[in-house]
């Protein structure tokens, strides 16, 4: 067992990186995959936080600063998913040695089927480190330009370090009417869209009670979209209830929203 690394990006704070790694991560471990989620955000880690785990422990920052062994840093979370969060002390950050995560990564590889890494969103040393890591990527982006800018230059400098794209989320649709179409997205990354993630009041409710989404409210809309995903990754058949409700959302998207770039060829 030798597992695939599917590092998240996003090139804007804010759209929703963690959460679809935290999601993604939980509906690959409930499809029976050993799976293993890393907070590679050094600067601020939330993964711990917003999945209720003690860390004062040991943390990955420990581990990077060499004051804990790797195996007790890593715990138990939902779905008999793996964590391995970071710390908020600034101690721990100031302490930590980023240029060893690479090696802790493969020390542990053959120990799972999938490692999700959740990378620090922007262009900076510690994202372009969680890129590097990759067997592939997958982008988060919101339907607006700022987020799509950011999105384009992290797709150039991965294209540029070869690493290979497995897709877009687009996260927090179906906020506003002039928001941009999952068309116009597509081709401005040149990526597939791999679900439209819409705006959805149980993201919060989910972190209120400090559980995954797709294990707290299943039926809703966006755990529909991450556990169709991770099935696919996962290489098991989606149903045909799973595969028709992706679809009629879809639809009832391109009937309420328009493109900023409207009437242009």
């Amino acid at each position: 067992m030798t597992a695939k690394i599917i590092t998240i990006v996003s090139g804007k704070g804010g759209v929703g990186t963690t959460t679809a790694a935290i999601n993604l991560s939980a509906a690959l471990a409930g499809f029976a995959k050993k799976t293993l989620i890393i907070d590679a955000d050094i600067g601020m880690p939330t993964i711990g936080l917003m999945l209720g785990l003690d860390v004062s422990k040991a943390s990955l920052h420990d581990v990077l600063s060499g004051t804990a062994e790797l195996k007790e840093a890593i715990y138990d979370g939902p779905n008999n998913l793996h964590v391995l969060p970071g710390s908020i002390s600034l101690h721990s950050f100031l302490n930590a040695n980023t240029e060893i995560i690479g090696g802790i990564v493969e020390s542990i590889r053959d120990k799972y089927d999938f490692i999700v890494i959740d990378s620090p969103t922007g262009i900076n040393k510690n994202s372009i480190f969680s890129i590097s890591l990759a067997d592939e990527l997958i982008q988060v982006i919101n339907p607006d330009i700022a987020s799509l800018a950011g999105a384009m230059k992290i797709k150039a400098i991965s294209d540029n370090m070869g690493k290979p794209f497995r897709g877009a989320f687009i996260n927090r649709t179906g906020v506003t009417q002039n928001e941009l179409t999952k068309e116009r997205i597509e081709n401005a990354l040149g990526l597939k869209i791999l679900a439209n993630i819409e705006e959805d009041p149980n993201v919060k409710n989910s972190l209120a009670f400090k559980a995954p989404m797709v294990m707290k409210y299943p039926g809703s809309p966006a755990s529909v979209g991450f556990n169709k995903e991770a099935a696919e990754i996962a290489g098991i058949k989606v149903s045909a209830e799973m595969a028709s409700a992706e679809e009629s959302k879809d639809k009832k998207k391109k009937g309420k929203k328009f493109s900023l770039s409207k009437g242009k060829k």
